[in-house]
C-alpha cells in the first residue's frame, strides 16, 4: 500500500520527461530560450572546470522572485513527505530517485535548508556540488516544472508578475555566470597553469625538486623545521648567453670570452634553475629560536630532510587549510588536501587516500562511501568509545531529570539549569547516535564524542568551582551582579557584570590605588563603563573595566541612563523592570553563589553527581593507553581527556585538593600551591599527579633536584604520565644535559606525539649533532 502512495505522490510531482532532457531544444516555448542558453552556458563552465578543486565557497541562500515560490513550496513538501517515508525508499527511488534528476540534489541533500519563502543551500565543496545546485535551481525556474504543478493541483498563477519573476531569474543567472567567471579568472586558471608547470618540471631528467608537498624538513643553519606546502623553479637563471647592461641596451658577451674555462661553463649550467619552497614553520621551533616567522620561503640548497620520526608533527595553525592530517606511515608526512594533490599530482605524497580526483564522481555518493578505511582493532577502540559516551550520556541524563522535578512553579535557577544540562546531554547522546551510521570515519566520530564529553565536563568544573570560591567569600562583597556603580576618583558609571575574591594580578601599582590599603587582597569587578564617560575620562571607549571595590560606590539610574560600548548578552543578560535594573541569568547567579531560591542546595548535588559519574569514567579508563590522531585539534581534545584522567582519584576529597592547589598555582602564589600539593602527596604517596603538580612548583622555584624527584614520584605511580616526562626534560635542557633531555622528551613523545616538546628535543639534538662534529674536527 505504501508503495502505491509512494507511485501516486510522485507521479504527481514528477516533471515530465523532456524537463530534464535538456539537450533537445523546445521551440514551442520562446519565453524558456533565454534561461535555457544561460543554463547550458553555466554547465559548460562546470564541464570546462570539471576536475580543478577551489577553496569551500559560503552557503547561498534564495528567496522569490529569484526562485519560482510554487515549486519551492513544493520541494518543501517533497522533502518533508520524503522524511516521514525514510523507511522505505524503494518506493521514491524508483518514481524520483534516480541520480540524472535535477532536483535530486535539493531533494536528499540533509544540510539544504528549505522554507515557504527560502532555500539555503550548505557550503560548495566542489565542482560537482555547484553543478547540483545549479540543476536544481533551473528545476524550481523551468516553466514545465510550474506547469505540471499547477496542471496537477487547483493552483493557478495569473500571467501579471511572471515576466517580472523571470527576469529576476534571469539576473540571477547572469551573476552566477559573473561569479564563475571570477573564480576561474581569480583561481582555478591559475591553478590549472601550475598543475601542468609541476608536472612538466617532474617529468624532467634533470632539475627536479628534491622535496615534496607534505615532507618535514629543516633548515640548515637556522635549525627550524617545517613542512612544505608548495613550490616552484626559478628559471631567471636558465641557459643561453649571459647578458650585461651597461646602459639601457644589453650587450651579448661573445661566446670566446664567455668560455674562457671549462670551470665557468659548468659553474652556469648547474645554476640554471633554483628550486624555492614555500614552508609552514614550526611556531614552537620559532618562538624558541627567537624568530618571528610562521611562513617562510626558501633555497633548496638550505634545506635537509628531518630523519627522526618524532620531530615530523609540526605545529602551525595554517597546517589545516593545506593538509587533510598527519600520515605517520614512511616515517611520518603529512596528507596534501585536494587542491595540494591537484597542482602536485607527481609529489609522492599526493597519492595518499583514494580521492580520486580527477575521477568525476557523484558528490553524494562519493560522501556516502567516504569512511576512511581503518584496521580492526582502531574501529573497534573507536566504536567501544562512541557507544561508551552514549552510555555515559544516558547515565547523566538522570540526576538532571531529578533535579527537574524538584522545581517549583517560580524557581527560576532549577529551570534554567536543569533546560542547559539536558540541552547539552541530548546533544552528546543524539549526535553519538547519529554518529554510528554516518558516513564519518569512526576515528572522527570518537574524537567528536570525546570532545563534547571534555566540553561538559569543563561546563560542570566552571559551574562547581566559581560557586564554591564565591560561596566562601560572598560576606565581603559590598555590590551585586547588575548594580550600576560609579567610579570615586574617575567618576565613570558602569554594570557590575562579575567579581573576584581577589585580583588575578598584581595591581599594586595601577593608578588609582595608591590610597588603598592591599589592594591584592581586596575584591575586584568586573565592570562594563558606560561609554560617553570613558571618552570624556580616558580620551576614547573602553569595553570593560577591573576596579578595586574599595573605588566603587552605588549608582543610582533615575539619575541617568548608562549607554554600554557594545550590548550584553541576550542568553546571560536581561532587564528587570519592576526593580529598574540589569538582570543576570540563572546560570551566572549561580556561578556568583547569588541567591537563586530554595533548591540551591540540590543543584550542587546534582552537579556533584554528573562530576562523579564521568570521574568514575576517567578512573575506568587509566592504564589503558591513549591513541594516536592525525590533526593537532583533536590530538588536543584526546590530550585534555588523558589530562583530565591522571587527575581523578578514588578519593574526591584530594582531588578537590588539587584543584585548589592549580588554583593558587594559576594566581601565582607559588609556595601556598607547594605546600598543598605536598600536603597532598603526604597523605597519598600514590597519587602520581599530585607529584607531578609539585614537580612543576619545584620547577619554577628553581630547585632542580627537588623538580626530578617529583616528577620520577609521578612516573612511579604511572609510567604514561608524559607530563612528568616533560618536565624531566625541560630540567635536564636547562642544565644542558642534552642527552638526557633528549632521552626524556623522546619517551615523552612515544606516548604523546603532538607534545610542544619537540621544539626542545630538535634544539638538544642539534646541540648535540654540533658539539659531536667540533669533536670530530678537533681530533682531525
Amino acid at each position: 500500500m505504501r508503495s502505491i502512495l509512494l507511485q501516486r505522490r510522485f507521479t504527481i510531482i514528477r516533471p515530465k520527461s523532456r524537463c530534464y532532457n535538456f539537450s533537445t531544444a523546445d521551440v514551442s516555448s520562446s519565453r524558456n530560450r533565454v534561461p535555457k542558453a544561460l543554463y547550458r552556458q553555466l554547465l559548460s563552465w562546470c564541464r570546462r572546470n570539471d576536475g580543478i578543486p577551489f577553496n569551500t565557497l559560503p552557503p547561498l541562500t534564495l528567496a522569490p522572485p529569484q526562485v519560482n515560490p510554487v515549486a519551492l513550496q513544493r520541494l518543501k513538501e517533497m522533502r518533508s513527505f520524503l522524511e516521514r517515508n525514510s523507511d522505505d525508499l524503494e518506493g521514491c527511488n524508483v518514481k524520483f530517485g534516480q541520480h540524472n534528476h535535477p532536483a535530486h540534489y535539493a531533494l536528499y541533500k540533509e544540510d539544504i535548508v528549505v522554507k515557504d519563502k527560502l532555500i539555503t543551500f550548505p557550503e560548495i565543496q566542489d565542482i560537482n556540488e555547484l553543478r547540483s545546485i545549479i540543476r536544481s535551481v533551473y528545476w524550481l525556474n523551468n516553466e514545465h516544472t510550474i506547469e505540471n504543478i499547477q496542471s496537477t493541483t487547483e493552483e493557478s498563477a495569473s500571467s501579471s508578475g511572471v515576466d517580472d519573476d523571470q527576469k529576476d531569474q534571469i539576473s540571477l543567472a547572469f551573476e552566477a555566470i559573473k561569479s564563475c567567471n571570477e573564480l576561474s579568472s581569480n583561481e582555478l586558471d591559475s591553478r590549472l597553469k601550475k598543475r601542468k608547470n609541476s608536472i612538466e618540471i617532474r617529468n624532467r631528467k634533470e632539475g627536479v625538486p628534491l622535496f615534496h608537498v607534505g615532507q618535514v624538513i629543516q633548515h640548515k643553519k637556522a635549525k627550524w623545521r617545517g613542512v612544505i606546502v608548495g613550490w616552484a623553479v626559478d628559471e631567471a637563471k636558465s641557459g643561453g648567453h649571459r647578458l650585461t647592461s651597461l646602459t639601457t641596451k644589453q650587450y651579448e658577451i661573445s661566446e670566446a670570452r664567455s668560455s674562457d674555462t671549462s670551470t665557468n661553463k659548468d659553474e652556469n649550467n648547474s645554476a640554471e634553475a633554483t628550486v624555492k619552497y614555500t614552508i609552514l614553520v614550526d611556531i614552537n621551533d620559532s618562538s624558541l629560536l627567537h624568530l618571528s616567522k610562521s611562513i617562510s620561503l626558501e633555497s633548496q640548497e638550505d634545506l635537509i630532510p628531518v630523519d627522526e620520526p618524532c620531530l615530523r608533527r609540526i605545529h602551525n595553525h595554517l597546517v589545516h587549510q593545506y593538509f587533510s592530517k598527519f600520515n605517520p606511515n614512511e616515517g611520518g608526512h603529512f596528507s596534501p588536501n585536494n587542491v595540494l594533490k591537484y597542482v602536485y599530482p607527481l609529489d609522492r605524497f599526493s597519492s595518499d587516500g583514494n580521492e580520486g580526483i580527477e575521477k568525476n564522481i557523484d558528490s553524494l555518493m562519493k560522501n556516502s562511501n567516504a569512511k576512511l578505511s581503518v584496521s580492526p582493532k582502531l574501529q573497534y577502540s573507536c566504536e567501544a568509545i562512541i557507544n561508551g559516551i552514549h552510555d555515559i550520556g544516558h547515565r547523566l541524563l538522570l540526576p538532571v531529570l531529578e533535579l527537574n522535578k524538584q522545581k517549583s512553579s517560580d524557581d527560576k535557577a532549577v529551570v534554567s539549569l536543569a533546560s542547559t544540562l539536558l540541552s547539552s546531554l541530548q546533544s552528546m547522546t543524539i549526535e553519538n547516535k547519529r554518529g554510528i551510521s554516518s558516513a564519518s570515519s569512526p576515528l572522527d566520530l570518537a574524537i567528536s564524542s570525546l570532545r563534547r564529553l571534555n566540553q561538559f565536563y569543563a561546563k560542570l568544573i566552571a559551574l562547581q568551582w566559581s560557586h564554591d570560591i564565591h560561596k566562601k567569600n560572598e560576606n565581603a562583597i559590598d555590590f551585586k551582579l547588575g548594580q550600576t556603580v560609579k567610579h570615586k576618583l574617575f567618576n565613570f558609571r558602569g554594570v557590575v557584570v562579575a567579581w573576584d575574591p581577589k585580583p588575578h594580578m598584581d595591581v599594586s601599582q595601577w593608578d588609582g590605588l595608591q590610597g588603598v590599603d592591599n589592594p591584592n587582597e581586596k575584591p575586584f569587578y568586573h565592570i562594563r563603563p558606560d561609554v560617553n564617560d570613558c571618552i570624556r575620562e580616558f580620551g576614547g571607549p573602553r569595553s570593560w573595566r577591573y576596579v578595586c571595590q574599595d573605588n566603587l560606590e552605588p549608582y543610582d539610574l533615575k539619575h541617568g541612563r548608562i549607554e554600554l560600548e557594545m550590548e550584553l548578552d541576550e542568553e546571560e543578560w536581561g532587564w528587570d523592570t519592576e526593580n529598574g535594573r540589569f538582570a543576570p541569568s540563572e546560570e551566572i547567579k549561580f556561578m556568583h553563589a547569588e541567591d537563586v531560591g530554595d533548591n540551591e542546595e540540590a543543584i550542587v548535588e546534582t552537579i556533584q553527581k554528573l562530576k562523579d559519574i564521568i570521574s568514575d569514567c576517567f578512573l575506568s579508563v587509566q592504564g589503558r593507553g591513549s591513541t594516536a590522531v592525525g590533526k593537532l585539534e583533536d590530538a588536543t581534545t584526546v590530550q585534555d581527556i588523558i589530562k583530565e584522567v591522571f587527575k581523578e582519584f578514588p578519593d574526591s576529597s584530594l582531588r578537590k585538593q588539587l584543584d585548589a592547589g592549580i588554583s593558587e598555582l594559576i594566581e601565582g602564589k607559588t609556595k601556598q600551591a607547594l605546600e598543598t600539593f605536598s600536603d597532598i602527596v603526604a597523605m597519598e604517596p600514590a597519587y602520581g599527579e599530585a607529584w607531578n603538580k609539585k614537580a612543576t612548583v619545584h620547577y619554577m622555584l628553581g630547585e632542580r633536584e627537588a623538580a626530578i624527584d617529583a616528577s620520577n614520584k609521578a612516573l612511579e605511580a604511572d609510567p604514561r604520565n608524559f607530563q612528568a616526562l616533560a618536565g624531566i626534560g625541560l630540567v635536564e635542557m636547562d642544565a644542558l644535559n642534552d642527552k638526557e633531555a633528549i632521552a626524556a622528551f623522546q619517551q615523552c613523545l612515544a606516548l604523546n606525539p603532538w607534545s610542544m616538546v619537540s621544539a626542545r628535543l630538535s634544539i638538544c639534538m642539534s646541540r648535540v649533532a654540533r658539539t659531536s662534529s667540533s669533536t670530530d674536527n678537533a681530533d682531525k
